[in-house]
């Protein structure tokens, strides 16, 4: 035991009161008191004074009944912003961040009494003319409520211990403390008064410590050393590690995963909840631990869902019925994506629900919501607390598994802290809408900190701050860099600059901060007897220098990176894995060759990608797109033009129409298309439909007028024609958009697109676009005498194909003129249907026979815009000559 912790324990046992600077060294220092007086044979002993000074003055405020007055915590800061915001409200300065500045001014507040001044005989700023309103206001609302902060409540204290109401220690030890503040030279004083004795007791500058400088190449590379030298102190026996952090808050997830990582690597395996091996001192925020993440997000339901919160409600495991239902969930979930839309109304989801019973429980949940959804009545934030509360309990929050140890720390946390802590907001608020009480209860949960109660392991990785008073066997201080230690002077920007740093107020100047920087670091120096000081000499694009404060310290270059975890082995030394080609699929049951033309394409793009989706059904999800996405407005279009044609039948009729019996005409079958596409499916918005019907219209007039009415006289004989063709050993359903019969009994194919197409893919080497190939070989009725892409684009429509002879279609060449076509020595119409059946039958071959090569004919064409990738891992093979 070192001599500072002696001279504690001598203190303590001889009954004097020890104060801490945090509630960490109290803990240790009463820890290791228990553990002397075990030593020694005891079997019981008086509970030691030991507290941290924000825990003594607490139990000071219960004994004068007066912690009921006490105003503190998120209480005291929504006062602040109620102060400010009504000072500000309609004036030409109205604050964007209200929360800072309310921190801020109660910052100054606390500062203004702790140093016992006021700012009456002080020039001031504009800002400072304003905090010293808003201080007043805050002071004559605490007067007219009764309340009393924390600096009212600390001089009451004071006041007692002059008057004896509260009796004086007779021997007071302050341990811990980098400066003695005003507060502690006035309770010091106040016990001396009494006749009482004051002890500041640090711990012994004059200790000899090993201690050394190590160059980090960044900071992750300075984690990652850190974590390897704790690891192989503890394979060598190390009960007391100690690893401070200048900036835990900022790198508190890094070190956590490469701590875990490299020091309980079966953790990860075992997905173990007890921090057996080493623990942080600061935790993470409330609102990002599963339970309330979810809690937060059912509450935040409105009548309109975005895709992203509902995909969260369909899989969190944190509502009733997710194990009994997640199957349909999960199906659920890929049937709304299939709409490619990106937020839905609750009460269409629920019709959909109702009509499919597909999710019968998870509807019930929605109704739920609606429901609430109607109080809109306004509500004190403890109401507010008690409805979110009992929301939750009717939608089965947190769900129906059994809860691990941590989650039900958490639903602690939900109970005990975040919701009392809304309800504590009764005394300073006003009734709250809905909204604002959920915007409250978030930002609360984002500000409490919560941390897994679990055995304290040999590691402890703490704060600068933190760190005060705590002694370890071996120490690490990693981030002392020269932009954090000493840290910039930060004063408060609500007093007077003057003023603080007369005072020497905390970073009131560069000198007050180097001198607290010298008194923190020679601290550490002496808290171990081998210590580490690490800095990183590069972040990002940024050249990093070490502290000043460190330049004494002899550079050392630890070798840690030879460990014997499975983590380590695997990158050292990775395994020789087994290559297996597996290009080849069972070949296919003859009675089950059937598929729509996509089949083709697809075999034809790539081989592993038909397989992947038509043998093994894999497909991405479809993803949600602003407005309507293009597959729908391509359905849309599609619907338009067959309702009108079905209507108008030839182009005689059309060229008949008036401009505005043609638009009614187009009109109306907009709306029918409009209709029909989302009678079975949750429609968009009513403004984003209005647009889509103007814009369908207008397209629509385009094409009619640019390519219809120009073309040579025809009749349309087929619209949506549904047939099967054979191709080899498959069945290939298709779907026809459209035959025409020209005057002189020519039939032609089209097929409406409304993207653009390359006139290339239909005649080649390889058959690309074997859509309109395959309505060109079919027998039925009669043999087309020509093919077509309707391309449907504004400012670009036309006909994109190839004909029996030129004419038949405007711009549409003959074979004999197709460039392709004569690249390949196709002379006629007979010949390309020959070159195109040979081509649908070989790849559909391919398909019968199971050939899976992931063999993409391009990257533009096969993989820019495929799904699988994931799966093909195409870009890890570099076939297509990208990166991924």
């Amino acid at each position: 035991m070192s001599l500072f912790l002696e001279k504690i324990i001598s203190e303590a046992r001889q009954g004097a009161l020890i104060l801490t600077s945090n509630k960490r060294l109290s803990r240790h220092l009463q820890a290791t008191f228990d553990k002397t007086m075990l030593t020694l044979g005891e079997t019981v002993w008086k509970t030691p004074q030991i507290f941290s000074l924000e825990g003594w003055l607490g139990r000071m405020f219960s004994e004068l009944d007066l912690d009921w007055q006490l105003l503190e915590g998120h209480a005291q800061k929504r006062l602040w912003e109620q102060v400010i915001e009504e000072d500000s409200t309609g004036g030409d300065k109205e604050l964007l961040q209200l929360g800072a500045t309310a921190e801020k001014a109660r910052q100054a507040a606390q500062l203004l009494g702790e140093y016992q001044v006021d700012l009456k005989s002080v020039p001031l700023t504009e800002d400072q003319q304003a905090f010293a309103r808003w201080w007043r206001h805050y002071g004559q609302l605490c007067r007219d409520q009764g309340w009393r902060d924390r600096g009212s409540l600390v001089e009451a204290v004071l006041d007692a211990l002059k008057n004896r109401r509260l009796d004086a220690p007779q021997r007071l030890v302050l341990t811990g403390f980098d400066q003695v503040t005003p507060l502690l030279v006035r309770l010091g004083q106040q016990v001396e008064d009494a006749g009482g004795r004051v002890n500041l007791i640090q711990a012994d500058s004059s200790t000899q410590s090993q201690a050394g400088l190590f160059m980090a190449k960044d900071p992750q590379h300075e984690i990652l050393q850190a974590a390897c030298w704790t690891r192989a102190l503890l394979m060598q026996g190390a009960e007391s590690i100690g690893i401070v952090v200048t900036d835990l808050r900022a790198r508190r997830s890094s070190i956590e995963r490469i701590f875990r990582d490299q020091i309980d690597p079966q953790a990860i395996l075992h997905l173990s909840e007890e921090e057996t091996a080493f623990s942080l001192s600061l935790g993470a925020p409330l609102i990002e631990q599963g339970p309330i993440h979810a809690a937060l997000e059912i509450l935040a339901v409105s009548h309109r869902l975005p895709l992203d919160q509902l995909s969260f409600l369909l899989r969190t495991p944190y509502l009733k019925a997710s194990q009994t239902e997640a199957d349909a969930r999960a199906g659920f979930d890929s049937r709304l994506r299939s709409f490619r839309q990106q937020s839905f109304s609750l009460t269409n989801l629920v019709d959909m629900i109702q009509k499919g019973s597909l999710v019968p429980e998870f509807g019930r949940l929605l109704k739920v919501l609606i429901a609430q959804q109607k109080q809109r009545k306004r509500r004190m934030p403890g109401e507010w607390a008690a409805q979110f509360d009992a929301t939750l309990v009717q939608v089965g929050w947190p769900g129906e598994r059994s809860l691990a140890s941590s989650e039900y720390q958490m639903l602690s946390a939900w109970r005990d802290k975040l919701l009392p802590a809304l309800a504590s907001l009764d005394a300073v608020s006003k009734p709250l809408e809905p909204s604002q009480a959920l915007s409250l209860l978030r930002r609360l949960a984002a500000e409490i900190e919560f941390q897994i109660e679990a055995p304290t392991g040999p590691v402890q990785v703490v704060g600068l701050l933190e760190s005060a008073g705590l002694e370890f066997d071996h120490l690490w201080v990693m981030g002392m860099s020269e932009e954090i230690l000493p840290s910039p002077a930060r004063p408060n920007p609500f007093l007077p600059l003057g003023l603080q740093v007369e005072l020497q107020m905390p970073h009131a100047s560069a000198e007050r901060e180097l001198d607290f920087a010298r008194q923190v670091v020679a601290r550490l120096k002496v808290a171990s007897p081998a210590s580490v000081f690490s800095y990183a000499r590069r972040a990002g694009d940024c050249e990093l220098r070490p502290s000043p404060l460190i330049d004494d310290l002899p550079p050392i270059e630890p070798v840690f990176a030879a460990l014997a975890d499975l983590r380590s082995q695997m990158l050292a030394q990775p395994p020789v894995l087994d290559e297996l080609s597996d290009t080849q699929g069972p070949v296919l049951d003859s009675k089950c060759g059937r598929g729509g033309t996509s089949l083709l394409k697809d075999q034809a793009l790539c081989p592993f990608r038909a397989f992947a989706r038509h043998r093994l059904q894999a497909y991405g999800f479809d993803e949600a797109q602003p407005g309507l996405d293009a597959m729908t407005r391509g359905n849309l279009l599609h619907q338009t033009l067959e309702f009108f044609w079905t209507e108008v039948k030839d182009q005689q009729t059309l060229n008949g129409l008036t401009d505005s019996d043609r638009w009614e005409q187009v009109e109306r079958a907009v709306a029918r298309s409009l209709e029909q596409n989302f009678k079975d499916r949750p429609a968009p918005q009513a403004g984003l439909l209005e647009i889509e019907q103007t814009r369908l219209q207008r397209l629509v007039e385009e094409w009619l007028i640019q390519i219809e009415q120009e073309r040579s006289s025809f009749a349309v004989i087929r619209l949506e024609d549904e047939r099967v063709e054979q191709i080899g050993a498959l069945q290939i359903r298709t779907i026809i958009d459209r035959i025409d019969r020209l005057a002189d009994g020519s039939l032609v194919i089209l097929d409406y697109k409304t993207g653009a197409v390359e006139a290339e893919l239909l005649v080649g080497e390889r058959l690309l676009e074997p859509q309109l190939p395959i309505y060109a070989i079919s027998n039925c009725e009669a043999e087309a005498d020509g093919v077509a892409f309707a391309q449907v684009r504004s400012g670009n429509c036309k006909l994109i194909g190839v004909a029996r002879e030129s004419g038949l279609l405007p711009k549409v060449a003959g074979v004999a003129q197709h460039r392709k076509a004569q690249a390949l020595d196709l002379s006629n119409w007979d010949e390309l249907l020959q070159h195109w059946r040979k081509q649908l039958e070989t790849v559909a071959a391919d398909f019968v026979a199971g050939v899976a090569l992931v063999d993409p004919v391009d990257y533009k064409h096969a993989c820019q815009y495929c799904d699988l990738s994931g799966l093909c891992r195409i870009a890890e093979a570099e076939i297509c000559g990208v990166e991924a």
